[in-house]
């Protein structure tokens, strides 16, 4: 027989005759608050499933059909989602009581149209992961995996990527408004009509990424990012004005001849921030 009681009251919220939770039927169990860390869900059936609040910690959902489940507030730190079904299901405000790296897997997870906002997710491993359209507005990301994942369209505003391995990823159509990006790999990212509105790019490695109609704009940081040397072009890219008076003249000839920035308007851009200059007195 096994028992899931509630963290809170030990209230028994699920009852089965059976030894374990594997390869269950759980579609649309009331799990709120449930007590679950260390238990193995693998290959469960939790489509539609209500796990808010739920302690997931090093839980083993590795093949889990999660699909349109609601894990709201839950802790998942150390847990196994890897080849998961996550598609639309939330997973806001998840690992808010873990401090530091949570180690939650979700390599080669679909996680499409999934809600990963406010949420703790740094050390996170979303290697191979499908990701169109998630939302992962202003969650922790640092130092988190997502080498080879399929981020197109993802809503990543004003996320903190610092360090992360973004490499070899399609963000193609994605949003990274506001992001923290310093010392991030983007190495052969797909950087097709992404936005980077307002995003910190010191230290970005840049190499063999692909620039096609990509924004640049109140970019910070440009100029000390790697790479740039080292890009595929696509159709014309934009760099607004702001950016480029601040980066122009460390930034590489064919970069600025793929956003259009002519000789001229790089001389205009430096007369006018030297003029900005307050004379010295003395």
């Amino acid at each position: 027989m096994v028992s899931v009681r509630r963290i809170d009251d030990e209230q028994v919220l699920l009852e089965r005759d059976r030894d374990t939770l594997a390869g269950g039927d759980l579609a649309r169990a009331e799990l709120p608050y449930a007590s679950l860390a260390d238990a193995d869900l693998s290959t469960a059936n939790l489509r539609g499933a209500d796990l808010c609040n739920a302690d997931l910690r090093r839980a083993r959902l590795t093949g889990a059909t999660l699909t349109g489940a609601d894990l709201t507030l839950s802790n998942c730190s150390g847990a196994d989602f890897n080849g998961a079904s996550l598609d639309d299901a939330r997973l806001q405000a998840i690992n808010l009581d873990t401090k530091g790296a949570t180690g939650t897997r979700f390599r080669g997870a679909n996680c499409t149209r999934a809600t990963l906002k406010h949420s703790n997710l740094s050390g996170c491993d979303f290697a191979n992961a499908t990701m169109h359209r998630a939302d992962l507005t202003r969650s922790d990301l640092r130092g988190s995996d997502f080498t080879g994942a399929d981020l197109t369209g993802a809503d990543l505003s004003f996320c903190d990527l610092a360090g992360a391995s973004v490499a070899h990823v399609s963000l193609v159509g994605a949003i990274l408004t506001g992001c923290n990006l310093e010392g991030a790999d983007l190495q052969g990212a797909d950087l097709t009509l992404a936005n980077f509105n307002g995003s910190r790019c010191m230290g970005v490695r840049f190499a063999r990424s692909l620039w096609s109609k990509t924004v640049m704009a109140r970019v910070s940081g440009l100029q000390d990012a790697t790479g740039l040397d080292d890009l595929a072009y696509g159709d014309p890219s934009s760099i607004d004005l702001w950016t480029l008076s601040r980066s122009a003249v460390l930034l590489p000839d064919a970069l600025l001849a793929h956003v259009g920035a002519t000789h001229a308007v790089i001389l205009a851009l430096l007369r006018r921030e030297t003029e900005r200059v307050p004379p010295r007195i003395g």
